[in-house]
This record gives C-alpha cells, structure tokens and sequence, in this order.
C-alpha cells in the first residue's frame, strides 16, 4: 500500500467518524471542509518533501573534481583509433550548426559574423586542432583530436596515440571540418566552455602573441 492509498484510507476514517458524531445540520459540510483541508495539507507534504530533495542536492566543487583526478588523463592512456568515433560525431554536429550545407559566408558579409560567433560557441570537444602557432616552438605542428575543452588548455591526442595540453592565450590553432580549415585563436577560447556558449564576442579579433 503506498502513501496515497493511507492518506485516502485515513481520510475516509476521519470522515465516517464525525458524520457519526457531529449533529446532523452539520453532515453536509463536512466532506466539502475536510476535502480543503486535506488538499492543503497533500501540498504543504509535496512541497516539503521538494525542499528536502533540493537539500541534499549538491554538485561537486572544481576543486573537489579536481582532487578526485577527472582532469587527470595520462600520456599514454587514450587510444588515437578509440576517439575517432567522437571525431565524427563532433563534425556532424558543427556542421549542422555553422549550416555546412550552404556556401560558407564571405569575410566582408554580415552573414559571416554570425558564423564566426556560432563557431566560438561550440563545443570543441571532439574537433580536430593543429597548432599552427604559438610562443612555445615545441608545440607548433601539434595535431590531434581534442578529447577536454577546459579554461585555459586544449588536451589532444594525436595519431600516435599521445596526450598532449595545449595552452590556448599563447596559440593559434586550424579547426579541420571535413574539407574546411579555418584558423581560430585561441586567446579567445579562454573562458569555461557551459561560459562561452553565452559570451558575445567581438567581430573583429586579432590577439597578439
């Protein structure tokens, strides 16, 4: 028996014992009082009970899921050939939102402003980066498939199945999209991607390295 069919079984015990009980004059009134009552005191249950779950409801802080390594991936520990499948699933999805199915817009229209904001709203994790610049030489030529989009960094992992952080404020990155490369900067990524799915950003953007 679950709590619906209590609270009915106890209601209809209440009711039987005051039509037993009460004068007769005040019969009539008494299922029409009691169901206000009974309805006000299933809401104040329902709410309450609302308030308890919210309560014991906590999300886990950064730091918390920084302690407990989610933002720990070894060098070696990601397979290039089991990535792939995100890889393809990333394209489809920038695809239909940038409308790939059309001409991409000319630089000069105002068409392209509009692309370019979508493309710095996306989600990169899934995309295919090559860095193409950066103030550290050692990074320049790095390429693989971004497997975590944080604040600061790129983590990719080429081919040779390798795992590498790519800091974005000092690099300029290739965006491979089927037969479309387009050249982002990655100083412009630095916010927290559930951030920069909000952010306007400037149409016109050339960072310094």
């Amino acid at each position: 028996m679950d709590c619906t069919d209590l609270e009915n079984e106890a209601s209809q015990t209440v009711v039987k014992f005051l039509e037993a009980n009460v004068p007769r004059s005040d019969i009539v009134n008494i299922r029409t009082e009691l169901k206000k009552e009974f309805l006000l005191g299933k809401t104040k249950t329902r709410d309450r009970k609302l308030k308890l779950r919210k309560r014991r409801t906590r999300l886990l802080t950064r730091n918390e899921k920084k302690n407990l390594g989610f933002y720990l991936i070894p060098r070696g520990s990601i397979k290039y050939i089991d990535i792939e499948p995100l890889h393809k699933i990333w394209v489809d999805y920038v695809s239909q939102i940038l409308e790939l199915d059309k001409s991409v817009p000319d630089v000069t229209s105002k068409q392209w402003e509009q692309f370019t904001q979508t493309l710095y709203k996306a989600d990169f994790n899934g995309s295919m980066l090559e860095v193409v610049r950066s103030k550290c030489p050692s990074y320049v030529g790095k390429k693989g498939i971004c497997i975590m989009d944080t604040k600061n960094t790129f983590k990719i992992v080429s081919p040779n199945d390798l795992v590498t952080t790519i800091p974005k404020k000092e690099s300029i990155f290739n965006v491979y999209i089927k037969n479309l490369k387009l050249i982002v900067f990655g100083k412009h990524f630095c916010i927290r991607p559930a951030e920069r799915s909000s952010k306007k950003f400037k149409s016109i953007l050339h960072p310094d390295l």
